[in-house]
């Protein structure tokens, strides 16, 4: 293999590849936590959004404790039945999603 004939010349140029290199490894890095940071953030926005949209599912805010199930006020959430279902003399009916 022969010589370069100008060998400063090689060596600039293996120097300045290195450094785009670097340059753009460390351009990857950075933008490789921002989109991380990006995503971490949207779910927990998301995640917020979804909480007050579904009924039953947030807890307002400064009500810490948790009831025992027999609250009586309408706070939102599930309350239990008035009754027990009663039983019938009906067949049941089902039906099947095939034709």
């Amino acid at each position: 293999m022969p010589l370069p004939e100008r060998p400063a010349a090689a060596d600039r140029s293996v120097r300045d590849a290195v450094r785009r290199r670097e340059r753009g490894l460390r351009r990857v890095g950075t933008t490789t936590r921002w989109v991380a940071a990006a995503a971490v953030a949207g779910t927990a926005v998301l995640g917020a959004g979804y909480a007050h949209a579904l009924p039953g599912i947030a807890v307002p805010t400064g009500s810490a404790q948790h009831d025992s199930g027999t609250s009586t006020g309408t706070s939102g959430g599930l309350q239990p039945a008035g009754q027990a279902p009663a039983p019938t003399s009906q067949t049941p009916q089902t039906q099947s999603g095939a034709s």
